[in-house]
Formats: C-alpha cells, sequence, structure tokens
C-alpha cells in the first residue's frame, strides 16, 4: 500500500500532493478527476440525492452478484454461496439506509452512534467483492484493539464505500485500493487511498462545490458530499492530498468512544442491518 508519507514520488521527482481540507462554512465536496462540469443544488437536495445515489450503488452491486450466479449455470455451491451471501449484504445495508431515513421522516429514528472500525470495514470489502470486478481489489490495512468511533455505523459504511467507489472510477475500474486505520492524536484516521488519475489544482479546488463532477454519465457529485457531511455529523474532518498522475488520499478523522476501564475492543454493531 502507498506509504503515509506527506511527500508522493514520481520517477525521480519527489512532489508535495496537493491538499484542501473541509473549510469551516457549511460547503459539500465531491472529489471529481478530469474536466469538470456542475448542477443546480438547492438547501434540501444533497441529503435526498445522497440516499438515491447509496441505493442504486447497492442495488446494482447485489444484481451484478446474481446475475453472475444465475449465468454461470454449472457454479459450485461452494462458490455460489458465498456470491449470493454478498448480494444479501448489499441487500440488508440498503434496507438499513431506507428504514433510518423513514425513521428519520416518521421522527422515530433510532440511530446508533457508535462504531466498530474494523467490522464495519469488513463490511465494506463484502459489498466490494460482490461487484466482482476482477481487476479491482480492496486492500485493508487496521489496527489492532482500535477503539469504537463516535458515529452511525450505516453512515460510516455509506462513507468509506463511496470513497472506494470514487478511487475506482479514478483508476478505471483497475488497480488496488487501499484502505488504512490508525489512531490518531485527535481520534481514529481513516484513509482511502488510490494511485489513479488525480486532480489538478483546478479540480482540488472546486472539490467543495455541491454538485461538482467531473464525470459524464450518471449521478455525478453526490458521493463526496454526503461524506463530508457525515463527517461533520460526527464532529470529524475530512483532508483530501491529490497529484495528477499519481493519486488521491482521502482521509477521515473521526472521534473515538472512550473505553471502559479493562475493554480491549469494541463490538461491530448489527442492530441497524437486522443481522
Amino acid at each position: 500500500m502507498r506509504p503515509a508519507a506527506n511527500f508522493l514520488k514520481k520517477g525521480t521527482q519527489v512532489v508535495k500532493p496537493l491538499q484542501i481540507s473541509t473549510p469551516d462554512t457549511m460547503g459539500h465536496a465531491r472529489s471529481g478527476e478530469g474536466e469538470p462540469s456542475t448542477g443546480a443544488s438547492g438547501p434540501g437536495s444533497i441529503g435526498t440525492a445522497a440516499v438515491v445515489h447509496d441505493l442504486g450503488n447497492l442495488i446494482q452491486i447485489a444484481s451484478s452478484a446474481i446475475n453472475i450466479v444465475e449465468r454461470s449455470k454449472d457454479m459450485a455451491p461452494a462458490h455460489a454461496g458465498p456470491m449470493l451471501h454478498r448480494a444479501r449484504v448489499c441487500l440488508e445495508h440498503a434496507g438499513a439506509i431506507v428504514r433510518q431515513n423513514v425513521g428519520h421522516m416518521s421522527e422515530r429514528a433510532v440511530v446508533i452512534r457508535q462504531s466498530d472500525v474494523a467490522g464495519c470495514l469488513a463490511d465494506v470489502l463484502t459489498l466490494v467483492e460482490a461487484m466482482d470486478e476482477p481487476g479491482l481489489s480492496l486492500e485493508l490495512d487496521v489496527a489492532a484493539n482500535l477503539p469504537a468511533i463516535s458515529c452511525d455505523p450505516v453512515g460510516f459504511r455509506r462513507a468509506v464505500l463511496n470513497l472506494v467507489l470514487n478511487a475506482r472510477d479514478a483508476m478505471g475500474g483497475k488497480g488496488i485500493v487501499g484502505i488504512d486505520a490508525r489512531l490518531a492524536q485527535d481520534g481514529i484516521e481513516v484513509r482511502v487511498l488510490d494511485d489513479g488519475v488525480g486532480m489538478s489544482r483546478e479540480t482540488l479546488a472546486q472539490a467543495f462545490d455541491p454538485f461538482f463532477t467531473t464525470k459524464t454519465d450518471g449521478l455525478g457529485g453526490i458521493g463526496l458530499p454526503m461524506v463530508q457531511r457525515f463527517v461533520r455529523d460526527a464532529g470529524g474532518t475530512i483532508t483530501i492530498e491529490s497529484e495528477p498522475d499519481i493519486g488521491t488520499t482521502v482521509a477521515l478523522r473521526l472521534p473515538a468512544v472512550a473505553r471502559a476501564a479493562g475493554e480491549v475492543t469494541s463490538e461491530h454493531s448489527q442492530d441497524e442491518s437486522g443481522r
């Protein structure tokens, strides 16, 4: 995995990556590569669009897994079983998002405010594996015995999955997306790293504009604004470092939950996904 360095090497030249941090104002962000385009936005549009965006991603991933099993009539149960399990996990997460948002609308939402980092990242790995994209792999590097983070696990998984999908797109669907998690001075730092096309200074300068995207198809400009809002709601920060033709690193710093005396690890929250 690419090291956590302040400088990245490109051939024999050492270059300092461009960096942007979430501002204090309530702007929203989108990490894009290439030539930008923008769209109209409204105060309440990001949240609704983010739900539609994430449900679409999960349904697409589940459908891909099911289609693979359906097309492979001679697939052994030992292979078909895990593939169908991954599809079920995708749909369970989609259901958790729907239940949570319906609960918010009815003012009856029960939001879990504690997340096990390793468990949630393992769930993201399962979702990525369900995509069954041969050229894409996910490399996890999670420190042992991390304390829980003070945030909603549904939102945490959504945030990391969106960053992984952005990284995949930046690499053209082929390559290794790295995720690492470590103790930081002010909580837990979770980074998503790619070696994709990166962002120019101009693109990075607009990274926190609502609905900003460099994509020419699909529902662009949604994923990273949702990530930024999630991080802010959790009391954390988000930082982007990027360099054209080298790659992008998005770092989330989230507050840790104080451990009880003698506690070593946090439990993986399961209630929100019905598992």
